[in-house]
């Protein structure tokens, strides 16, 4: 997205974060993969059922999405949950996204909506694709608390993005990430 006021343009770091930014590099659709059927949502993380795994990726997935939008909403780059739930270099791109709205007096506020499902899992790495919708993660002057107007650069407001997850410790934290295109 654009905003019509300010200069901030940036990629969707892991169609994480960036959200409010569509640079061109980001804007190539790579080749179609198939997605879950069955949407997810970043509000609240699914239950993990024990001995099943793509239950508890997919938990530390959408837990990983409720520390973004706790960071962009609290505009704190530093958010302990962030820590948690990403590592370099992932953890670097959100942060740096997350400061760079905070110096221009932007926060991110609403919902993202997911359709995400566990492509693969070979050993401590997994690999998760979704199509996640932030047409209802809008912009906001943090000095005002008014939104910003934006315009979608890139269509629909939803993004096509595979996360890579790695286990440490017993627990999944997303790694990187790459945005496809859109869905």
């Amino acid at each position: 997205m654009r905003a019509t006021r300010g200069r901030w343009i940036g990629c969707w770091t892991a169609g994480v974060v960036t959200l409010l930014l569509a640079v061109p590099a980001c804007t190539s659709p790579a080749p179609a993969e198939p997605l879950p059927a069955q949407p997810t949502s970043a509000s609240r993380a699914p239950t993990a059922v024990p001995n099943e795994p793509n239950a508890q990726i997919l938990g530390a997935y959408l837990g990983y999405w409720d520390a973004v939008i706790a960071a962009h909403r609290a505009s704190n780059p530093r958010l302990p949950l962030l820590a948690q739930r990403a590592r370099n270099p992932e953890l670097t791109k959100v942060r740096q996204t997350v400061d760079r709205n905070r110096v221009q007096h932007i926060s991110v506020r609403g919902t993202v909506s997911h359709r995400a499902g566990v492509q693969s899992v070979s050993g401590s790495a997994a690999v998760v694709v979704d199509c996640y919708d932030v047409s209802q993660w809008n912009p906001v002057d943090t000095r005002t608390g008014a939104q910003i107007s934006s315009v979608e650069e890139g269509g629909t407001g939803r993004h096509r993005a595979r996360y890579t997850l790695t286990k440490s410790a017993g627990r999944w934290i997303v790694s990187n990430s790459a945005v496809l295109g859109g869905c």
